[in-house]
């Protein structure tokens, strides 16, 4: 084994033989499988179930993204104070349950508006900030952040391989009551997992977290990293949002085919994922994350051009690429940019996931009705290259600040 294959192995090594590392990981797959396995249906059940309109179906995700922007920045500059992660995670768990399982048994268009704008505040930011903090702690895993992020957000693609697969059958055999229910007890199951394997004495008490280091407010470079990568989300959102109908209503395929597609992009992400956190490593993580930004918008681009089902699959492995550099690499370079305030960092680029909903939703609402759904891609792909410029100019912190 070269010394290049032997410094990928064991970075992969370390997050299945670390404690901390595998509970974070388990938690992520679990998580993974209970979004994973609603989530692509959500704006196809909206339209079957509650007669929802296409803008209608999409504006679902922006009462969810407006409460998890406002109550996670707020939570997450207390753990950063804190110095805690875990009692925001089950906090976040406990909610998402609470909000998910009502969803079963609703026909009403506004009461799914009000569970899943309660289901806004997500465990997922929090349990990446706990992963910066042990990496920080653990003097060996340093040099590796890129590839131990990587694998452990692979753990979530994991989930979502099976998420999608097990959604479509649930939905042919057992409807969307049973679809929810599940996705509720899976998120319990989360809960649970965390509370027995996320021991309190294992959680970071650095110096780097101390309340008397932690700058007060939000510094300018987060808002700029939450704009910045809102525009990046709001393509992957929209692509959630809008592939699904894409599929169903324009190809006239059924619904196993979009939980297919989506099955798809996650099996690829298993490699591209500890690659693309190793290859950070190698090169960069800005230059990497900004190749990962140009290759997102020539898929949008590629999307935009009425394709055939054969050619909506392959590029679906090209998009797994893309999502190792924005959802893995680029959540480190955010870290990087304030390396003192690491669970206000990760949340800032995390909840623009959410947010980016209401930015896909308006710009690809309003166009569906006018023009073919596949030309309102271009829209998306115009939004990634607003957010690669935007992170091109921001500057690093150096190795010193960030240790």
């Amino acid at each position: 084994m070269s010394k290049t294959e032997n410094s990928f192995v064991s970075g992969i090594k370390i997050v299945f033989t670390d404690r901390d590392f595998l509970t974070i990981f388990i938690s992520l797959f679990i998580i993974g499988l209970a979004v994973g396995g609603f989530m692509p249906y959500l704006t196809v059940w909206a339209t079957n179930t509650l007669h929802a309109t296409s803008f209608q179906a999409g504006f679902l995700f922006v009462p969810m993204s407006i409460i998890g922007l406002i109550v996670s920045f707020y939570l997450a500059s207390l753990s950063d104070k804190w110095g805690k992660r875990k009692p925001f995670i089950i906090w976040a768990l406990l909610i998402g349950t609470i909000s998910r399982v009502p969803l079963a048994f609703t026909h009403s268009y506004t009461i799914a508006l009000i569970l899943l704008a309660i289901g806004g505040f997500n465990a997922f930011s929090f349990f990446f900030a706990l992963l910066n903090d042990f990496i920080v702690k653990k003097q060996e895993s340093k040099s590796q952040a890129g590839t131990i992020t990587g694998t452990v957000r692979m753990a979530f693609s994991q989930g979502y391989i099976f998420g999608p697969m097990l959604g479509a059958l649930i939905i042919d055999h057992g409807g969307y009551t049973l679809l929810f229910l599940l996705s509720g007890l899976l998120s319990l199951a989360t809960l649970g997992w965390v509370l027995f394997a996320l021991k309190e004495d294992s959680m970071p008490q650095t110096s780097a977290h101390a309340s008397s280091k932690a700058p007060a407010g939000i510094p300018s470079v987060l808002i700029a990293v939450f704009v910045a990568a809102l525009f990046i989300f709001a393509g992957d959102s929209g692509r959630s949002m809008y592939l699904p109908l894409y599929i169903t209503d324009t190809l006239n395929q059924s619904v196993s085919i979009v939980g297919i597609l989506f099955t798809v992009t996650s099996v690829f992400e298993l490699v591209f994922m500890p690659l693309g956190g190793y290859f950070s490593d190698k090169i960069g993580v800005k230059r990497f994350f900004i190749i990962g930004i140009a290759f997102q918008v020539l898929y949008f681009i590629l999307t935009s051009l009425h394709l055939p089902l054969s050619g909506l699959i392959v590029l679906q492995v090209f998009y797994a690429f893309v999502l190792s550099a924005t959802m893995g690499v680029g959540m480190v370079y955010a870290q990087s940019l304030a390396p003192r305030q690491i669970g206000l960092a990760t949340t800032a680029y995390m909840t623009a996931i959410q947010t980016s909903a209401v930015v896909s939703s308006l710009a690809m609402g309003s166009l569906v009705s006018v023009i073919p759904l596949p030309s309102t891609f271009y829209i998306l792909a115009v939004f990634a290259v607003i957010s690669g410029v935007m992170f091109l100019f921001m500057k690093q912190k150096s190795a010193e600040e960030m240790s």
